[in-house]
């Protein structure tokens, strides 16, 4: 995602300085960049940029490919990228093991560690410091016992796959620090019982 990011940052602002440099070259009587090469960058994801500099260096704003091409590239290719960001889930959670979980517990201050299991199965026993918000609980609002969605949070459950769930609704939710570990069946830890 992060290479995406700066591929579009990049072509964008080449698309802008390609348009200001045509533009001096045009004012200076010199050689011009190439209109299919002008129009390429808007094709590539550097149609904003390429906006930018059609209307900043006052530029192929007379020319109609260039007036409804590069407008319409740019609603085209920002409809393409919510689609992406939608079809890809969106947000999504961090899988990390047991040893991982227990090393953020030790260097880690701001942290909560969330039992998604029923509350009779939290009362038999649970990892030391925990919270119980039951999974069938999480829907698509905010848990009371959770107010903060960029804390972070350590999720497990009793085998694994509850906890899954859990973490991607919490995702889904807003929550941007959620670190699911597996099943306290496997869990070498300290457990405690009662509530």
């Amino acid at each position: 995602m992060k290479y995406a990011v700066a591929y579009i940052i990049i072509v964008n602002i080449l698309a802008f300085c390609l348009y200001g440099m045509d533009k001096s070259a045009a004012i200076k009587q010199k050689q011009r960049i190439p209109n299919r090469v002008l129009l390429l960058t808007a094709v590539f994801g550097g149609s904003l940029g390429a906006l930018a500099g059609m209307y900043t260096f006052r530029h192929k704003t007379k020319k109609w490919y260039y007036t409804i091409t590069v407008p319409a590239l740019l609603i085209i290719q920002i409809a393409a990228a919510v689609l992406l960001l939608n079809s890809c889930g969106g947000a999504s959670y961090n899988k990390i093991s047991q040893d991982e979980a227990m090393q953020m517990m030790q260097e880690q201050t701001d942290y909560l560690i969330v039992d998604v299991r029923r509350p009779d199965e939290f009362a038999e026993g649970h990892i030391a410091g925990a919270i119980n918000v039951p999974n069938e609980e999480i829907t698509d609002e905010m848990p009371e016992l959770l107010p903060d969605k960029e804390q972070i949070l350590l999720i497990y459950c009793r085998s694994g796959n509850r906890s899954k769930e859990a973490s991607q609704k919490l995702a889904e939710i807003g929550y941007t620090n959620v670190y699911e570990f597996g099943g306290i069946n496997t869990w070498e830890g300290e457990i405690v019982t009662g509530e």
